[in-house]
């Protein structure tokens, strides 16, 4: 069974589903977020694993995003300082964008989550 959360729109948004078959959450970003948008990201995702059964798998498809303002930065770092609390089996964050990638990275080696994200 399958849980799927959305915010934005087909431009820009993001969704967060939980498969409970694979225990895994999966989140998907694309576009250029608005502030609203982009400022739930963390809370919205953070959420929903804490909700998620200890052990479950997080997978971030960033793969679409474009390059994030302050609002979509400070969102993605609440989610990495909370991350080591949240017994994630796993953390694997899709991208395809080296700007994306630089920017992902480096608030997750300030946060308390670093060294537990694995880029593909």
């Amino acid at each position: 069974m399958e849980h799927v959360q959305r915010m934005g729109d087909d431009q820009a948004g993001f969704s967060v589903t939980f498969d409970a078959t694979t225990a895994t959450v999966r989140v998907r970003a694309w576009g250029f977020m608005s502030p609203e948008v982009a400022g739930a990201f963390g809370i919205l995702v953070r959420d929903s694993c804490r909700i998620s059964p200890k052990r479950s798998a997080l997978v971030m498809d960033m793969t679409e995003i474009k390059p994030m303002r302050d609002e979509g930065q400070g969102s993605f770092r609440i989610l990495m300082d909370a991350l080591p609390s949240l017994h994630m089996s796993s953390t694997t964050v899709l991208v395809t964008s080296q700007l994306v990638k630089l920017q992902l990275l480096r608030i997750a080696n300030q946060s308390a989550a670093k060294g537990y994200l694995r880029f593909a």
